[in-house]
């Protein structure tokens, strides 16, 4: 069989995709469990995650505010588990800071000095609507970790946002526990200094440290993956998610591409696919692991046959590479 190269020029010659952003967390399979609850009929294998707010605001407009309820422990991010075993308030929003884009391309976090305290400024590269349903989420995420993890109620905190208010702002005074100003400059929590000292209640140093290597770990190989490798990437993380076996055929065949150029195309930013397949593994893996799950039960999510066959691959983004 000839290569779809020889068939379809126009393919192969395609110009280099714009470089896509994706959120990495639990946030859209939540969504879709949310909404498969009221719409059982349809399916949301592969929606985008803007559609699946749009679609499950439909249902419940502040969906903003309320989606970080519906979240398990076994739906959080790593992060949300680092917060927990950080020392203080502080040390837990630095890492929000620090680790931000291993949970999002579109976000970033920022933490400077203002007149009356500190600012938590939330930034999201988003269109205007799912802007605020991205800052609603994340302030109420926020602001959830941090009170269930000092044990206090942090009653000080004030918030303001850039969208305008909406129809559901007692939603606003009940989850947040005041009311935001809205068509501010800027999406931001305001803390006073002494809240950053608040121990956390679960604070674990062997823990933090180990999470946080793990991170650094991840954030060194995010630098690697993008432009095709992040297509790629994106690929196997479905494939995964629906245990459908990962290939360099299968990823080809979703992006239009023959093996040989998507093959290429890797080679040409120094990748190939089972560094970018073992990449996704890793960054899963981590994840995995904090939501309690046996060898066994990570070997059958990465998509190996069995705990030894897991056990023996992962050696390869485990152990440092020799020069």
């Amino acid at each position: 069989m000839r290569e779809t190269d020889n068939n379809r020029p126009e393919v192969a010659n395609l110009a280099k995709p714009a470089t896509q952003r994706f959120h990495r967390g639990a946030m859209g399979q939540v969504l879709q469990r949310y909404l498969s609850q009221h719409r059982p009929q349809q399916e949301y294998s592969l929606v985008r995650l803007e559609q699946l707010w749009q679609q499950a605001a439909e249902l419940d407009p502040a969906i903003g505010l309320h989606l970080f309820s519906l979240f398990t422990p076994a739906d959080w991010h790593p992060l949300a588990h680092l917060s927990q075993f950080c020392s203080n308030i502080g040390e837990s929003l630095h890492c929000w800071q620090r680790y931000v884009r291993l949970g999002s391309d579109m976000d970033q976090v920022r933490l400077s000095e203002c007149d009356d305290g500190i600012v938590l400024e939330l930034l999201i590269d988003a269109p205007a609507e799912l802007e605020r349903f991205l800052i609603e989420h994340y302030t109420v995420m926020a602001l959830t970790l941090m009170r269930q993890g000092s044990g206090q109620a942090l009653a000080n905190i004030r918030s303001e946002f850039r969208h305008a208010p909406p129809s559901y702002q007692a939603d606003y005074l009940q989850l947040l526990g005041h009311m935001p100003r809205f068509n501010a400059p800027r999406n931001g929590l305001y803390l006073q200094r002494s809240d950053l000292t608040i121990p956390m209640r679960q604070h674990h140093p062997v823990l933090a440290e180990l999470i946080c290597e793990g991170l650094d770990r991840r954030l060194a190989r995010l630098q690697h993956l993008s432009g095709w490798a992040a297509r790629v990437a994106e690929q196997v993380r479905s494939d995964l998610q629906h245990e459908r076996p990962p290939s360099l055929e299968s990823a080809a065949s979703a992006m239009a591409q023959s093996p040989r150029t998507l093959r290429r195309r890797l080679q040409e930013q120094g990748m190939g696919f089972r560094e970018v397949l073992d990449a996704v593994r890793a960054e899963l893996e981590q994840g995995l692991e904090l939501q309690g799950l046996n060898s066994s039960q990570i070997a059958a999510q990465l998509g190996y046959a069995d705990s030894p066959a897991y056990l023996h691959a992962r050696k390869r983004w485990r152990e440092p590479k020799q020069p």
